[in-house]
């Protein structure tokens, strides 16, 4: 038994979560008690209206700004836009208003002692425990000893634990409810169930929604939100959500769709107790709703995880004193829902609500979300499904689908006007019995000169002139180039009263904006105009849009992606031409451009003005007064991923189950009238075969021919390669092309430096397309290590000669060279070059950088975990294989284990600890590092007026929602060592 043990501590020493031997070091997580060292000796339980609920004086519906705001938002008393109705930080910062959340207890009110939780960083070392030693040496110790032994030195520490958290007596009013990790473990799992139920309907006898009243008080002090709108609570009684059938909603744009999914996201983890996944289409609006959530978060007592780029743990780890709301990219949520049925831990997730439904029909995308969906379903863990999107025309296939009901209103709380402009004529667009009409509203008249006249002939100065600087305006430009052109001849048209707006503040914000790299950007910030794109950093982007929230920026000149991203209202939208880039423009983008204009709480009425010619309004028409298309599904070519996960899941381990399972798709109501389901089921499995990913038994004919014969009994075997591919989160051929490039890396691979394994993660299929005599100048310029991975590439002087000339090269793979370009970015990223000076020196946008940037991070982190997949596929056989799955995939492992964190922020050790926190970049990281703040440890413990005082253009709001950010880690990290020791006890009980 004692052998079994010990093997059992090797075994997982190479696990995400921590082995159960070195979580008994409990002893080590304490410290002497001492007021310096004190977590929460600088805080008081805040005063409010509700129970322990700070009360800010101004509250907005848009999530409080980044704390990573630079100084055009600190306190600057310019107050000369008040009309203009802004966050809380927004209000602090732009017209010097002070929040107090946080007060410092005095000197006399402090506690003599308290308990330092994490004094040093977390680390393996904090973590072992004498213990483990002695089981490792002593390997033939009775089993009743040991198990004794355990079980004193869990008591002791949480003894002690205890002992010195009762001194602590504010903790509990600060944060509401108590803290799991400040509560006894014995005591905990001898609470019976009925105290807890008893307690529950206390809560709820006054309850709000069928929430704690609580609830009421944050919507109001976060969202400016008293009252629901009748359709929200009629949607909230709906009989599918009591009775938790799915559910689909769809109104139109500015509705109110995200407050109905966030009290059934706060009812799912307050009272059912289960997890939440939230799908949210990008990056961007992945952090904003992490932002917006974490205040809910800290007064309710649950978790919000970050699953997008880089960020998340696969599988997510698991905790039962908390539970967690996953707020996660399409990709990531796939990912991690394979993960949980793996475990068998999908019934951990009780609701699933995807944003942005009609992303179901986008290609690439939309087979990835439908597949997501499809598993859940089929995987029958009674698990509810809402979804909600403004622009679906076929909402009825859908909800046959999803087996879904759907609800439907036309609904916007501000009025939308909507205007075409055809010539010099504005025509007002009404809606009657019999569709859509124009009227003739004004003739467009400015007092432009001659000059400024054949400048501008749309007359764009002036329709932006009516609304700014009081409001602001966004202008949709069909292009990048377009969208920079316009916001610069727009520079020139100006009026006074524009340029004479918030001086002090738009010069800070230029400050920050050439700080970045963005010269002409910086130039037109001074005149309170902007563009956004896809070619900006995500700093850029973000500078820009808290300073067109804030009203710094007035005017926005941006493509059609803002539109479906970042959640940025505005007074007036104008559609400068009926174009997304080449394509025509669709009416689902129309209908999210125009429902950008007006929005509750920031202006009150909304104007869209369309742009286009005579001619162009013949078949615009037709566009606008349309009917919405549907959203159809895209998943025929991606078949057999599908199937893939179905058999690697054991959901489907047999030919008639994965049949069955493609009756679940979307693609089997959209496509029901010309594809045949069972021909595409053998044409997927077939093709897996092929590939190695699955293997056939009990069929007649060869395992991996067509000529197989598959019928309803064969049993389909999934190989090491399938498995791990799906492990890995990776396409199958981009899994056998990346096990190919180790393969060939093995016989020379160079090691002298970063760059041969980024080319190893380096996207497969780069949109970057290097010039190739710029190639030949930046392959001249390489160094040894440098020219022996390109020579490893079989990149040599005779291919470099070719790029100088011209010449056709067909010594080396396109997709080669391509890949070794952007294997050299993520060299100078990865040795901490700012991203201005990389995008220059390879003339790329800084938008192009960020994006391979992003996309090598997280194909390190699959490549990472389809190495760790293929080495316990090899353990568990008993063997090792011969090539790059055989005996060197642990030496990949490592290395590429290594790398995916280094990769995440391109920054030293000291800033990362910071820029893990939500939407700190890499400038307020080095901020608090030369502040003197050494660890996440040391912001935790500051108060709001000490970090506002140490660093730079930082307001009172924003610190202390970092200080509430560097708290909310070091919890979850005390929450994830409580719930491994509370497995362990759960171990020793039972055993």
């Amino acid at each position: 038994m004692n052998s079994e043990k010990n093997h059992d501590i090797n075994s997982t020493c190479n696990s995400t979560s921590t082995p159960k031997r070195r979580r008994l070091g409990t002893r080590r997580i304490l410290s002497e008690v001492n007021n310096k060292n004190d977590l929460f000796a600088n805080f008081i339980r805040p005063q409010s209206n509700y129970k322990g609920l700070p009360v800010p004086a101004d509250c907005c519906d848009s999530p409080p700004l980044p704390c990573n705001q630079v100084e055009y938002l600190s306190d600057s008393g310019n107050n000369t836009s008040d009309d203009i109705n802004c966050t809380s930080d927004i209000t602090e910062s732009c017209f010097g208003q002070e929040i107090e959340t946080f007060t410092p207890l005095s000197h006399n009110e402090k506690n003599p002692q308290c308990l330092n939780i994490l004094k040093d960083d977390v680390s393996d070392e904090m973590f072992s425990s004498k213990l483990e030693d002695e089981v490792c040496q002593n390997n033939l110790c009775n089993e009743a000893i040991v198990k004794k032994h355990f079980r004193d030195e869990i008591t002791e520490g949480f003894e002690a634990i205890n002992q010195s958290i009762s001194i602590i007596k504010d903790i509990d009013n600060f944060f509401e409810a108590k803290d799991s990790f400040l509560l006894d473990i014995p005591d905990h799992f001898t609470q019976s169930e009925s105290n807890g139920k008893s307690k529950n309907s206390e809560v709820l006898k006054e309850h709000f929604y069928q929430l704690p009243m609580i609830v009421k008080g944050l919507f109001k002090t976060y969202r400016s939100i008293e009252k629901l709108y009748d359709w929200q609570e009629e949607c909230l009684n709906l009989d599918a959500i009591q009775k938790r059938n799915n559910l689909i909603y769809a109104l139109p744009t500015s509705g109110g769709k995200t407050l109905v999914a966030e009290i059934l996201m706060l009812r799912e983890v307050i009272n059912r107790k289960h997890n939440v996944l939230f799908i949210l289409p990008f990056v961007a609006i992945v952090q904003e709703k992490i932002w917006s959530l974490s205040p809910f978060a800290l007064q309710l007592n649950f978790l919000v995880e970050e699953y997008a780029a880089g960020k998340g743990h696969i599988p997510p780890k698991k905790r039962r004193a908390k539970n967690s709301i996953y707020i996660a990219t399409i990709e990531k949520g796939l990912a991690l829902v394979r993960s949980l049925i793996e475990l068998d831990r999908l019934h951990e997730i009780g609701l699933i609500v995807v944003d942005e439904l009609h992303l179901i029909g986008e290609e690439g995308r939309g087979a990835t979300l439908e597949s997501l969906l499809t598993i859940v379903k089929f995987a029958n863990r009674d698990i509810q499904i809402v979804g909600m999107s403004a622009t679906i025309g076929n909402l009825e296939e859908i909800a046959e689908f999803l087996e879904a009901t759907v609800y439907q209103r036309e609904f916007r709380p501000v009025e939308l006007t909507e205007y075409v402009k055809i010539g010099d004529m504005l025509h007002k667009i009404v809606w009657g019995p019999a569709g859509m009409e124009t009227v003739p509203e004004r003739q467009l008249s400015y007092d432009y000169t001659s000059a400024a006249s054949r400048l501008d002939p749309d007359l764009l100065g002036g329709l932006v002139a009516e609304v700014v600087p009081a409001a602001g305006c966004l202008l949709f430009c069909p292009t990048q180039h377009n969208a920079e052109s316009v916001a610069m001849l727009l520079c020139k048209m100006q009026r006074k009263e524009m340029l004479s707006h918030r001086v002090a503040e738009r010069a800070a914000l230029a400050r920050a904006l050439a700080a970045e790299g963005a010269g002409s950007l910086a130039a037109a910030a001074r005149c309170g105009l902007a563009y956004h794109h896809a070619g900006l950093s995500s700093d850029e982007r973000s500078l820009l849009e808290n300073a067109f929230r804030s009203g710094v920026i007035s005017v926005l000149c941006c493509t059609s992606t803002l539109a479906a991203g970042v959640n940025l209202p505005a007074r007036r939208v104008i559609v400068r031409a009926p174009r997304l880039g080449r394509a025509p423009l669709s009416l689902p983008a129309y209908r999210q451009m125009a429902g950008r204009a007006g929005r509750a709480g920031v202006s009150d009425a909304g104007e869209s003005i369309l742009i286009c010619s005579e001619q162009e309004w013949s078949w615009v028409r037709g566009v606008v007064g349309g009917r919405m298309p549907g959203a159809r599904s895209v998943l025929s070519g991606a078949v057999p991923a599908l199937l893939l996960s179905g058999a690697a899941l054991r959901l489907a381990p047999r030919r008639a189950a994965l049949a069955r399972m493609l009756h679940h798709t979307l693609l089997a109501v959209t496509h029901r009238d010309n594809i045949d389901l069972e021909e595409c089921c053998d044409a997927g499995i077939r093709s897996l075969v092929r590939g190695g990913a699955l293997e056939v038994r009990g069929g007649r004919g060869a395992a991996h021919d067509d000529t197989c014969h598959i019928d309803d009994d064969t049993e389909l075997a999934v190989s090491k390669l399938g498995r791990a591919a799906i492990i890995g989160c990776m396409e199958l051929g981009v899994a056998q092309q990346f096990l190919c490039d180790l393969e060939v890396a093995g016989r020379g691979v160079v090691l002298g430096g970063a760059l041969h394994l980024l080319y190893l993660v380096a996207p497969h299929d780069p949109a970057l397309r290097p010039d190739y005599r710029h190639y030949h100048n930046l392959y001249s310029k390489l160094g040894e290590e440098g020219v022996r991975v390109a020579r490893a590439l079989d990149i040599t002087d005779k291919v470099a000669v070719k790029m100088m000339t011209g010449k056709p090269i067909t010594d080396v793979p396109e997709h080669v060279l391509n890949r070794f370009y952007v294997a050299m970015m993520l060299y100078d990223l990865y040795h901490q070059m700012p991203f201005p000076e990389v995008a220059d020196k390879y003339c790329v946008s800084r938008g192009a950088v960020q994006t391979a940037l992003q996309a090598a991070t997280a194909q390190s982190s699959c490549c990472a975990r389809l190495c760790e997949a293929l080495c316990e596929a090899e353990g568990a056989a008993g063997g090792v294989a011969s090539g790059a799955g055989g005996g060197a995939m642990w030496a990949w492992r490592a290395l590429l284990a290594e790398l995916a964190p280094r990769l995440q922020h391109c920054a030293t050790p000291q800033l990362q600890q910071f820029m893990e926190l939500p939407n700190v970049r890499k400038a307020r990281a080095r901020q608090l590092l030369q502040a003197g703040y050494k660890r996440v440890e040391d912001l935790a413990k500051s108060s709001a007026e000490e970090l506002v005082s140490r660093i730079d253009h930082l307001s009172r709001t924003a610190a202390t929602h970092l200080i509430s950010a560097a708290r909310m880690m070091l919890i979850e990290k005390v929450e994830n060592l409580r719930a491994e020791a509370e497995e362990v006890m759960d171990e020793l009980k039972t055993s």
